[in-house]
């Protein structure tokens, strides 16, 4: 099955923390969905989680709200009561099997403008596939980071991008014959896609920054395109569509 890509989130300056402040609208909030588990390396395709999870957000009133996901057919949407409406909210999947192929995820969501939304977890056969193809392997102690670079004006999936992220052991770049280990001259492929491998979580916060730069051509110099908070936890995988000003 086709899973959409979560809705994209704008690069911007970034700060520490779990969500960002909130706009105009900022209130209390729903939020419902399913939860799928992504099995193959486009994180793109996967199937409905058939096992039982737990769902989280940040509460309009501070703390965490949970929902349960279920996972038995017919696959009963969870239902998050006072989401907090923020411009980045970080939901949690925590799935109940623990030390299965499942592994806890983190995706960023505009709580803000939806009501609705899929959230996935991360298959941990999938992620050592793409370790494994560069020569690697993953770290339980570790965060691991999925990202895909869109256009913030258009949504397209964006090629020709250099980006970082300090503490990872390592950008694993997606190209159309497998992964790319940066050797930092790397970009992204058409897909926009890049696995930051094995980053350290920090002890000065819960979000780290990534690092944007459109990559020279023979007309134009490389250039900074933004920076992006993404949230990094210990044995989790985070995921997030960023939406890159060009």
């Amino acid at each position: 099955m086709n899973c959409p890509l979560l809705p994209v989130i704008s690069v911007g300056n970034g700060s520490s923390g779990g969500s960002s402040g909130p706009d105009s609208d900022a209130g209390t909030g729903t939020l419902e969905g399913q939860v799928f588990l992504l099995t193959d390396a486009t994180f793109a395709h996967g199937s409905l989680y058939n096992l039982g999870a737990t769902v989280s957000a940040d509460g309009a009133n501070g703390s965490a709200v949970t929902a349960t996901w279920s996972g038995v057919d017919p696959f009963e949407p969870f239902v998050l009561n006072g989401v907090a409406r923020v411009a980045t909210n970080w939901l949690s999947v925590q799935p109940d099997q623990i030390g299965g192929d499942a592994l806890p995820t983190y995706q960023a969501l505009q709580t803000y403008q939806i009501t609705s939304a899929n959230l996935y977890l991360a298959s941990a056969t999938t992620l050592d596939g793409i370790f494994n193809a560069v020569a690697s392997l993953r770290s339980p102690n570790s965060g691991q980071v999925v990202v895909f670079f869109h256009s913030a004006a258009t949504g397209a999936p964006l090629a020709g991008l250099h980006v970082s992220m300090t503490n990872a052991q390592g950008g694993i770049y997606a190209t159309t014959t497998g992964w790319l280990l940066d050797d930092g001259t790397a970009v992204t492929n058409q897909s926009g896609l890049v696995v930051f491998g094995n980053v350290e979580p920090s002890s000065s916060g819960s979000t780290q920054l990534v690092t944007v730069t459109r990559a020279a051509t023979g007309t134009t110099p490389a250039a900074a395109a933004g920076q992006f908070p993404v949230k990094v936890v210990q044995g989790a995988v985070s995921i997030a569509v960023l939406g890159v000003q060009l």
